[in-house]
């Protein structure tokens, strides 16, 4: 498989856990604080994919289950590894034709999906207790109340309401 091909497939793995990391967020596994550090966890790791995702648009998604996050997070280390090792080919090489990069650019973006690939097995073993407790609570989502706009100092001070 190309890099480009990588880059794509890394980038509708990550809208993929975007997705769930969105939706559990609206659950009430944010209630428990592991839970919560987890969910924390996840965004930031969806969001340091940007790191080589940035480059290609994103093709639209299925929705997948909570229990397949051990599979997704599975696929992204595969890919992950794969695409660390056709770079550090194309760095050996002396070619630089990795979406333009120069040869600093490109050391650091190796350098950057080693630590995704490190927190990606990390984010794996967090999710088996995750996981546990997924199955032992009733999650559902919750509908947090909007609360009603208050005045600020000034508007209640002169007593300006729209």
């Amino acid at each position: 498989m190309d890099t480009e091909a990588l880059v794509l497939d890394l980038l509708v793995q990550q809208k993929q856990m975007e997705a769930l990391q969105n939706y559990l967020m609206k659950t009430s596994m944010v209630e428990d604080e592991a839970s919560q550090t987890f969910l924390f966890d996840l965004k930031d790791y969806v969001d340091s994919l940007s790191l080589v995702t940035i480059y290609e648009t994103a093709p639209t998604i299925e929705e997948r289950q909570v229990e397949e996050m051990s599979a997704i997070l599975g696929d992204q280390s595969q890919t992950l590894r794969e695409l660390i090792q056709q770079l550090e080919e194309l760095e050996d090489a002396g070619k630089k034709d990795f979406y333009g990069q120069q040869d600093g650019e490109l050391r650091r973006t190796i350098a950057g999906l080693k630590g995704i690939l490190e927190l990606n097995g990390l984010l794996l073993q967090d999710n088996l207790t995750f996981q546990r407790k997924w199955k032992d609570t009733d999650s559902t989502v919750v509908v947090k109340e909007t609360a009603s706009k208050k005045n600020g100092f000034f508007q209640r001070l002169f007593g300006k309401n729209k």
